[in-house]
């Protein structure tokens, strides 16, 4: 960053306008940017079609519903995307309005979270292939082209525009935003379009880096679970033991009555929800009871380095506790005998072959479950101690990796968002 974009950056912060700058209402931009366009302005609204997931299929139309714009980051949807969406069977004549030409937006009109409601991708159809906007989807079509087709994919992701959306959102728990309402929204731009072209540009190689990263980990990932399918077939030299053996204690937690603030004030023994399950490792957490508590639940302290397991509800999820810990129920503490190692015992918990015994014993019924008394029966074959620390060891060398590269990413996205608010604010200008 140059001197003179960190001098810009500090006369804004101090509430001053630099020079060859305006305040708006939404902040302060260049002279030259338009800052009163509303996406009424440049584009028209129709709605999608609104179709439900099941009557969807392999045949027929392309149908973008607001579901898969939900998941991944992807800013465009394109001809390579188009041939991995779920298609919709039906005839048309290429005249209805929810059909996405090239350059037209998709904006989602219902999100879980206030984060969502900005969401939009641009459509990459060059060709204008059929192609569906779908259930809960409002398509913008441009009026002009005042836009770049390729900065359009950008317009909603300033934190400008998104508080606009959140603050013009409606609902509980669903939140949206409807097509009269969009149309309110000021999108402050480059006038010129070589300028909002050569921003796409830019931030187009942030996203297309962050897209091979996120490559990458998914690669090392699908390696690691070929691995472990591989490496835990059991083998002759294998010993058959039961799951009782596995441990020294074991045992179910339990909840401390949440009525009772003594159990959870001030309390300093960290207690494990479903959530906390999430990563290999628990080294700290968000919740805690206390020693009351403790004595007056079902739950017990369960010594670190010990394997949590969840047999309730989301069954087969697992953690190491690197700290000393109480769970809730539905979480089984789980003590390793003197010869099992317990890094072995994570990922033998975690293989697909474990998994399937576990379902085999789980009594179905409003919420799924998996006794201990039903696991203690199972017949496992188990390595000996020894070539348990050695797959365990090189297993390891996979999640170390992919640790490394998610931290890549996660450090290629926080720069990416931070360039992305500079260009699309005219604080850095191309």
């Amino acid at each position: 960053m140059t001197e003179e974009i960190k001098q810009r950056i500090e006369i804004i912060k101090a509430g001053k306008v630099p020079v060859g700058y305006k305040k708006t209402q939404f902040g302060v931009f260049p002279d030259d940017w338009v800052t009163d366009k509303t996406l009424g302005d440049m584009f028209l609204f129709y709605g999608g079609l609104g179709i439900s997931r099941e009557q969807l299929g392999s045949k027929g139309i392309a149908y973008l519903h607001y579901g898969d714009m939900h998941k991944g980051t992807f800013k465009k949807v394109s001809y390579e995307q188009y041939s991995l969406l779920p298609k919709y069977d039906i005839q048309l004549d290429g005249n209805e309005t929810f059909l996405m030409k090239d350059g037209d937006i998709a904006f989602l009109d219902a999100s879980e979270d206030l984060e969502g409601t900005s969401r939009s991708v641009l459509i990459d159809n060059p060709d204008n292939n059929f192609f569906i906007a779908g259930l809960h989807t409002t398509l913008g079509k441009s009026k002009d082209d005042f836009l770049d087709k390729w900065y359009k994919q950008y317009i909603t992701t300033t934190d400008v525009v998104k508080k606009q959306f959140q603050e013009l959102a409606v609902g509980f728990k669903v939140y949206g935003v409807n097509r009269k309402e969009i149309t309110k929204i000021v999108i402050p731009c480059p006038s010129k379009k070589d300028e909002q072209n050569r921003i796409a540009k830019i931030l187009s190689k942030w996203d297309k880096a962050i897209e091979s990263q996120e490559k990458l980990i998914e690669k090392l990932e699908l390696q690691k679970k070929a691995l472990m399918q591989k490496i835990f077939i059991p083998s002759k030299e294998w010993d058959e033991r039961t799951f009782k053996s596995l441990y020294d204690k074991a045992g179910e937690g339990g909840t401390p009555s949440t009525s009772v603030a003594k159990y959870y004030d001030g309390g300093n023994i960290p207690f494990i929800k479903i959530e906390h399950l999430s990563h290999k490792y628990i080294e700290e957490v968000d919740s805690y009871i206390t020693k009351k508590g403790l004595e007056n639940s079902g739950a017990w302290l369960i010594p670190e380095n010990c394997i949590l397991f969840s047999n309730g509800a989301t069954i087969g999820e697992v953690a190491i506790n690197k700290i000393s810990v109480a769970t809730k129920q539905g979480i089984l503490g789980i003590v390793p005998a003197n010869n099992i190692d317990v890094e072995f015992l994570y990922y033998y918990f975690s293989t697909s072959y474990f998994l399937s015994l576990v379902a085999s014993i789980t009594t179905k019924g409003t919420m799924p479950i998996v006794y201990l008394k039903d696991l203690d029966k199972l017949k496992i074959k188990i390595p000996p101690y020894e070539m348990q620390k050695k797959i365990s060891q090189y297993i390891s060398l996979f999640d170390n990796e992919i640790a490394l590269n998610k931290e890549k990413l996660k450090s290629i996205t926080q720069q990416q968002k931070a360039m992305q608010q500079l260009l699309l604010k005219g604080i850095v200008r191309v």
